[in-house]
């Protein structure tokens, strides 16, 4: 039995990372949204669901860490898991994120497969 199409929405300031991770859902046929900002994912949120949130934590005006923290404490988006993809390796930070509720902290460098397996368990896909 088919799956529905999964939206994933990527925020990132750097368009060769959303490329990338994009590259790697198209794998698996997801439908793919990218904002390069906070404020630009809050945007997109605002025009339709998704079902998984990829967010960097370094970004110029809110990072992704205060996003998520917004992000919880709207009724209608707090229930969208989110994988937080970022070059923020400290420990401290990791531990911080993982309290606060983010589903899954991945570092860069990453592999496809990472990500992807990561995607797979955050979502509960079937995978046949």
């Amino acid at each position: 039995m088919n799956q529905p199409t999964k939206r994933v929405l990527i925020v990132d300031d750097s368009s060769t990372l959303r490329r990338i991770v994009h590259e790697a859902l198209n794998i698996m046929n997801f439908e793919v949204i990218e904002a390069e900002s906070a404020q630009a994912a809050l945007l997109t949120l605002e025009e339709g669901v998704v079902d998984l949130i990829i967010l960097d934590w370094h970004m110029p005006g809110m990072d992704g860490y205060n996003l998520f923290l917004n992000l919880q404490g709207e009724p209608r988006f707090k229930s969208i898991p989110v994988i937080m993809l970022t070059a923020e390796d400290r420990k401290d930070s990791m531990l911080k994120a993982i309290r606060a509720g983010i589903r899954h902290y991945l570092t860069k460098p990453f592999t496809h497969e990472d990500l992807l397996a990561r995607v797979v368990q955050v979502l509960k896909l079937d995978q046949e």
